[in-house]
C-alpha cells in the first residue's frame, strides 16, 4: 500500500500501473543483452505473484507493446512507436550540436534547432549568439509555425492535406504587418522554400528580426526539424546569402548525421544559389512597413 508524504494512505496512486511499468522496465534493461525474456525468467525475479505477471504479460501482448515468440516475450512495434519520436528527438539534438556550434562560430547570430509539436514550432536546442545585441530563445520556447521560418521550412515538406490541417486549426493571424495571413500566398510561400530548401522570416514574427531555416530530414526523407539562424534585420540583411548558403549545408550534414540518407548533394556553388535565392528581392522585402496582408 503507497502513503503520502503524512503517512496517509495515497488513494490516486493505482498500484497496478507501477506493477506494468516495472515489467516493462525489465525489457528495456535486458534489452541491451538479449532480445526475448521468458515468462518463468520474469517470474523468479519480480515481486509479483505468477498470475500478476501471467495477466501483465497477456494484457501487453494483446495491446500490442509486447510480442511473444515461443514461450518467450520480447518488446512489440506499438512499443517502439510510442517512444520513437522521443529518441528521434534526443539523437537529433545530440548530433546537431557541434553542427550549430559551427554555424555560431561563422556568424555570430543564435542558431537554433526546432520541430512542429502541436501545431506551434517548439524548440529543442538554442544556441545564443554571444552579441550584446541579440535574439535570444530557450529549449521549449515555442512560436507560431506560419510566421517563422522553422515552421514554413518544416511545413514545406509535410503533405498537402497535413499542411491545411494545421493551418485549418491554427489560423494566419497577424503577428506583424509583414505576417503572411491568406493561405494561397502561404502556400506559394511554402512552394518557393521547396525549391529554395531554405525559408526565411523577414519580419513576420517580430518586428527588425529576420531568420533564415533549412530542413533536416530523417532516413525515409521525411522532415522532422529545421535549423534556423537568427537576428536583428541590420546585422542579417547584409550576410543573407552566406547564411543559407552554409545552412543548407548544415542541415544536410544533421540529415546524415542520423543515419543513411539518400537525398542528393547540395552541389550549387554560392553563385548559382545567389540566383536561386534572388537576394535583391528578399532584401527588398526589409524595407520597413512593407504590408503582407
Amino acid at each position: 500500500m503507497r502513503t503520502n508524504g503524512g503517512g496517509q494512505v495515497d488513494k490516486d496512486y493505482i498500484e497496478v500501473t507501477a506493477k506494468i511499468f516495472c515489467v516493462l522496465e525489465y525489457f528495456v534493461q535486458e534489452g541491451d543483452h538479449r532480445y526475448t525474456i521468458s515468462f518463468q525468467e520474469l517470474s523468479k525475479v519480480l515481486p509479483y505473484a505468477n498470475t500478476t505477471v501471467h495477466r501483465i504479460l497477456y494484457s501487453l501482448e494483446k495491446l500490442g507493446y509486447l510480442e511473444r515468440e515461443s514461450r518467450a516475450y520480447h518488446l512489440g512495434t506499438k512499443f517502439h512507436a510510442l517512444i520513437g519520436p522521443a529518441v528521434q528527438l534526443r539523437g537529433l539534438q545530440k548530433v546537431a550540436k557541434e553542427v550549430m556550434l559551427d554555424l555560431l562560430m561563422g556568424h555570430s547570430e543564435t542558431v537554433n534547432l526546432g520541430f512542429i509539436d502541436c501545431g506551434e514550432v517548439a524548440y529543442l536546442e538554442v544556441v545564443q549568439s554571444p552579441r550584446v545585441l541579440r535574439v535570444s530563445a530557450s529549449p521549449n520556447d515555442r512560436n507560431p509555425i506560419h510566421s517563422t521560418s522553422l515552421g514554413k521550412v518544416i511545413l514545406a515538406y509535410l503533405p498537402e492535406a497535413e499542411v491545411k490541417a494545421l493551418l485549418k486549426a491554427h489560423p494566419l493571424t497577424k503577428i506583424t504587418s509583414k505576417t503572411i495571413t491568406r493561405q494561397n500566398q502561404f502556400l506559394e510561400e511554402l512552394a518557393l522554400v521547396r525549391k529554395q530548401r531554405i525559408a526565411f522570416d523577414l519580419g513576420e514574427n517580430v518586428d527588425d528580426v529576420v531568420s533564415i531555416a533549412s530542413p533536416v530530414f530523417d532516413h525515409h526523407i521525411r522532415v522532422i526539424a529545421g535549423l534556423s539562424i537568427v537576428g536583428p534585420s541590420v546585422r542579417m540583411a547584409s550576410k543573407l546569402l552566406d547564411i543559407g548558403y552554409d545552412l543548407r549545408r548544415a542541415s544536410l550534414k544533421v540529415s546524415r548525421l542520423l543515419g543513411p540518407f539518400p537525398g542528393r548533394p547540395v552541389g550549387a556553388t554560392k553563385v548559382q544559389f545567389e540566383k536561386l535565392l534572388d537576394p535583391q528581392r528578399i532584401v527588398g522585402s526589409l524595407v520597413p512597413n512593407r504590408s503582407h496582408e
